[in-house]
């Protein structure tokens, strides 16, 4: 039988299995009505996923609009919710049959939820012989194999890749059914009903009929995914603001911007270049720098080349004036080096100048920090501890006799925090194979300007999969001991969960970063 993945779902089984194991032993009111408790679960699991099925047709109906290439996909998902719902009609009537022959549901029980259940929960003679004298338990059998051959089905075509098909067999929760270990019985429908109480086999009937609905769920997710893997996903958003008259004005003139909300894609990298030279390209974006070396009107050229939504190429052209024009008498320049905030724990880079001033007549202060002199004119490094605004200070003597004083303001804030890495493996699916090539765990910046290091400093693993839920504590980025013997014992199907993990930077704040969690393929 194949493994579900969902925790949820997973719980419910192991449920299961052990009343299973304890009926064998007595059929006490605790243990039916713990079945009850069973299988209220499994109807709740059962409405949650037919709202997201109706969720899922409503966005696979949207991307179906926008590309219409995935009509094909769509009807197969259709497909797929019928094949739920003609398997779940099948089982409502063996369960119907079972019900009305125990004498109907008590509808003259005290508790409403009494209510929906028969009188003799505890009577096995009529399940055993509607399972196993009448043959249902077999036509069972047989439509659970016949339900799994149609589900996989929907992934036979040369519209699928090679590999989808088996993808999808693992997530099929229908399985035709093998005697249990130990079992002496002639077949499964033997093994699994005879002599079993009605609250039992109902219970059962109901998770066939979760299994089925988690399959079809399966299935539609996997098949929306088809029609949106070219589409390009605009997942930075970032407000910008585009100054139309210039940065500094003189008094009486009007200011005028554009604001608004710029996107872009982290899984997709345009290419674009200013004036026919490439720049690089980093998050999606491209820093273009001249030197001011002559006065005039100066123009630039941008012509931009990326993909739009459903993977096509498209180029876009920009222009932008800009005017160079000689100092004033003087100016406080303070600029970052690498960005326009400064860090908590590592070394802020700053230029510092004041326009028609020399170097060596400059002072610098600073409030909110520290900065002190660092190789080369002008260039200076930066230190806070506090979040919050610092403010770098200027001074220096004017031309015109007396003191020139400026400043220029700074946030400050501390390193973000890192993203949790296998290897170079994000948290999502890996092969058993690399994870035990691996070590431990990384905390890793990206797209960072600077140089930080994180250390992961703890962390709990936790194995699903396997049985019971296997749990063990770590200390430091690489696991050993117990923690190492269960990511060694990882196969396809498991979950792997890092839980707790907690790593330290250098602003030397420990962090909590949360869970991460690896499906093994």
């Amino acid at each position: 039988m194949s493994i579900p993945k969902e925790p949820r779902q997973q719980m419910i089984n192991i449920m299961y299995l052990v009343l299973i194991a304890l009926l064998a032993l007595n059929v006490s009111n605790e243990i039916v009505n713990a079945f009850k408790v069973l299988d209220d679960g499994i109807q709740a699991s059962n409405q949650s996923i037919d709202n997201k099925l109706v969720s899922s047709f409503k966005s696979f109906d949207k991307a179906v609009e926008k590309n219409p290439d995935g009509q094909v996909y769509l009807d197969r998902a259709r497909q797929a919710e019928t094949y739920s719902n003609d398997f779940i009609k099948f089982i409502d009537g063996i369960r119907t049959q079972i019900i009305d022959e125990a004498g109907g549901l008590d509808t003259e029980a005290e508790n409403p939820a009494d209510r929906l259940w028969p009188k003799k929960l505890d009577e096995q003679a009529i399940p055993t012989r509607i399972m196993v004298e009448e043959g249902k338990g077999q036509d069972l059998d047989d439509k659970i194999s016949e339900y799994r051959e149609k589900f996989l089905a929907l992934f036979d075509g040369e519209e699928f890749e090679e590999g989808d098909k088996e993808a999808f067999a693992s997530q099929v929760l229908l399985a035709s059914g093998e005697k249990p270990a130990g079992c002496d019985k002639p077949d499964w429908a033997t093994c699994t009903f005879n002599q079993m109480p009605l609250v039992s086999v109902i219970t059962l009937l109901d998770k066939y009929k979760n299994d089925a609905k988690n399959s079809a769920s399966a299935a539609v997710d996997r098949l929306k995914a088809k029609v949106s893997e070219e589409e390009i996903l605009f997942d930075n958003l970032e407000a910008v603001i585009v100054p139309l008259s210039g940065t500094k004005l003189i008094t009486g003139e009007t200011f005028e911007a554009e604001v608004f909300l710029s996107s872009s894609s982290s899984a997709s990298t345009p290419s674009i270049s200013v004036n026919g030279r490439g720049l690089p390209v980093t998050g999606g974006k491209a820093k273009f720098t001249a030197k001011a070396t002559t006065v005039g009107e100066k123009t630039l050229n941008a012509k931009i080349t990326s993909k739009d939504g459903f993977g096509k190429e498209v180029t876009r052209d920009t222009k932008l004036s800009y005017s160079v024009v000689n100092p004033p008498d003087h100016v406080a320049i303070v600029s970052p080096t690498k960005m326009n905030v400064f860090y908590i724990g590592v070394d802020n880079p700053v230029s510092c100048a004041v326009t028609g001033i020399r170097d060596d007549q400059v002072k610098v202060n600073m409030n909110g920090g520290t900065i002190r002199k660092a190789s080369g004119a002008g260039n200076y490094t930066v230190t806070v501890t506090k979040q919050g605004k610092a403010t770098v200070s200027l001074s220096g003597p004017k031309r015109s006799g007396g003191t020139f004083n400026g400043s220029a303001e700074f946030r400050v804030k501390r390193i973000p925090d890192p993203i949790v890495m296998i290897g170079k493996k994000k948290p999502g699916p890996m092969k058993s194979g690399e994870i035990k090539a691996q070590q431990g765990l990384r905390a890793v910046l990206e797209n960072f300007d600077f140089e930080a290091k994180f250390n992961v400093l703890s962390y709990e693993v936790c194995l699903a999969g396997q049985g019971d839920l296997l749990i063990s504590p770590n200390n430091g980025a690489k696991w050993s001991g117990t923690a190492g013997k269960y990511v060694k014992q990882v196969k396809p199907g498991n979950i792997i969960y890092f839980d707790k993990i907690k790593a330290k930077g250098p602003d030397g704040i420990t962090r909590d970063l949360g869970s991460v969690a690896y499906r093994i393929l």
